[in-house]
């Protein structure tokens, strides 16, 4: 298991997303993690839908997580939803995620592509547009669990 917390790529995550204009001009009412709170109706959701730790030499390695990521829009037509998660796709495909705190950032890919139509239950003239994708992130452990005053040593012995 890992010495520091996965959480820190989830910030980091929604603070890139979250830093953009044009998504911010797309997507006024903002980036969360989850659920957004009622009455936003232009938005994105980051939502975490595997993790795990790969590990070596009693460490872990680095973590690879996938996330699932969509332009979520109250809307007739997908077209926002899409630009949305065009400009989400142009922010996180292969591009660095920096900073995490107490990780190296690896790689993002997108591995599947999201897009449907929501329609209220209630109310058919209710749709919601969703559009992004799942991407996946590998990070690397900038920490071990060695002690802090551990040096290495290399050994040579003579054999003759």
């Amino acid at each position: 298991m890992s010495a520091v917390d996965v959480a820190a790529v989830d910030a980091a995550l929604v603070a890139a997303l979250s830093a953009d204009a044009t998504l911010k001009t797309l997507l006024p009412d903002g980036v969360y993690q989850d659920v957004a709170p009622s009455n936003k109706t232009r938005f994105v959701i980051v939502q975490q839908l595997t993790h795990e730790d790969v590990e070596g030499f009693g460490e872990t390695l680095y973590e690879q997580c996938v996330y699932r990521i969509t332009a979520r829009v109250l809307e007739a037509s997908g077209m926002d939803a899409n630009a949305a998660a065009y400009q989400i796709h142009q922010l996180l495909h292969w591009m660095p995620l920096a900073p995490i705190d107490g990780y190296t950032h690896m790689a993002t890919t997108r591995v599947d592509r999201v897009k449907f139509t929501e329609v209220d239950a209630i109310d058919n003239d209710i749709r919601w547009q969703i559009a992004g994708g799942d991407y996946e992130i590998f990070v690397s452990p900038t920490t071990t669990g060695l002690p802090s005053d551990f040096t290495p040593t290399c050994r040579v012995f003579d054999v003759t």
